[in-house]
């Protein structure tokens, strides 16, 4: 069996240029736009599922992502998380649990890797911008990898978010505005300073991370994809990431078929909804963003096009819910599963009804959720 890693390099995904995977980069140093991984999947083709290691971590699937054979694994046990059945609702539906992660959401997945990856780079000092999750998730796995770490948070994020991050011992500074005012505001720290932006999408080591949610439904569901993922939408990086994944698992043979994505946001924010529905290549940037589910609160999405080519790709749906709808489905999901979600997570459940309504999906189908975060950090929205 080859060594050789299947991590090969990185790539720009707007013109095309390839780097040495042993460059420290953020965007595309020639056109600024953003940084792929490129993973070979024909030295992935020569492995086979019994080669996966019974890790209890998203890092069974190393093999995977950009990392390298003797990199040292920054890990809190984050990943192998749950795929359970929902009995309260008809119909053939999934949830994949990431509430179960260390510090309650999916966002541990990618700063496990950004760190990781990072810190074989030689980065010591990260700054992000935030809603609250992945300042949390961040300032984990810069603990313990010993970086520094500081984050931007708009100053309406959920206090818990803010104070855990604090706990976890990132510097945080609240800002006025909007997250696209808080990675602003990084992005000239990160200048000034000769930081690292680990924002989402200015760093390539993110959505890999999330990508395993893919590869473990498939391990979870006996090889096999689900007839859909929904997902909840803000900066995107978990569906760019699993649909890069699933179409990995396709190249090397080890499923049949890719899933195709449901992308669900908030009625008071929905850019990616309007575009895709609109059938544009990008997205606008929405003015005055406002609902409860913060972790949608994404005005325009850095990796808009890449977010809506994933969706065309798939043959997507993209819809929006309103916050009422999402609060009610995080009351019902608790009373009905004992499932405590954030209100990111539970616009997935909340899209349900309008999906099997208006016939978008069928009752037979094969559906699986994406629960991104945990409701303990939003009581104060339940």
């Amino acid at each position: 069996m080859s060594r050789e890693t299947a991590f090969q390099g990185l790539q720009c995904t707007e013109c095309h240029s390839s780097y040495s995977k042993g460059k420290n980069l953020q965007k595309c140093p020639r056109c600024g736009g953003l940084l792929d991984t490129i993973i070979n999947p024909e030295i992935l083709s020569e492995k086979s599922k019994g080669d996966i290691d019974r890790t209890r971590s998203m890092w069974k699937f190393r093999d995977f992502l950009p990392v390298d054979a003797t990199d040292k694994i920054v890990s809190a046990g984050e990943g192998d998380t749950p795929l359970r059945r929902l009995s309260s609702i008809q119909g053939n539906v999934w949830v994949k649990d990431e509430t179960k992660n260390p510090t309650g959401t999916f966002k541990d997945r990618g700063a496990s890797l950004a760190v990781t990856a990072l810190s074989r780079l030689g980065v010591k000092d990260l700054v992000l911008s935030s809603e609250g999750n992945a300042g949390c998730s961040f300032a984990l796995y810069s603990h313990i990898a010993d970086l520094g770490c500081r984050v931007l948070m708009p100053r309406q994020a959920n206090p818990a978010k803010v104070e855990l991050s604090r706990k976890l011992g990132a510097t945080v500074t609240l800002v006025e505005g909007t997250i696209a005012d808080a990675g602003r505001r990084a992005e000239a720290l990160a200048t000034k300073e000769g930081s690292y932006n680990a924002s989402t999408f200015v760093t390539p080591y993110r959505h890999d991370g999330k990508g395993t949610m893919a590869l473990e439904i498939c391990e979870q569901l006996g090889w096999r994809t689900p007839d859909w993922v929904v997902y909840p939408v803000g900066g995107g990086v978990g569906l760019v990431g699993m649909w890069k994944m699933f179409s990995i698992l396709e190249k090397i043979g080890w499923v049949k078929k890719r899933p195709r994505f449901v992308a669900v946001q908030s009625a008071g924010c929905a850019p990616i909804v309007k575009a895709h529905n609109s059938k544009k290549e990008d997205v606008e940037e929405w003015s005055d963003p406002k609902t409860i589910a913060f972790g949608l609160r994404i005005p325009k999405p850095l990796a808009g096009k890449w977010i809506l080519r994933c969706l065309r790709e798939s043959d997507g749906i993209a819809l929006s819910v309103t916050d009422e709808e999402i609060r009610k489905s995080m009351r019902q999901a608790l009373k009905d599963e004992g499932l405590l979600l954030e209100p990111s997570s539970a616009a997935t459940i909340a899209a349900l009804p309008h999906l099997y309504s208006e016939r978008m999906i069928d009752r037979s189908d094969e559906v699986v959720l994406i629960a991104t975060g945990s409701g303990l950090k939003t009581l104060e929205q339940l």
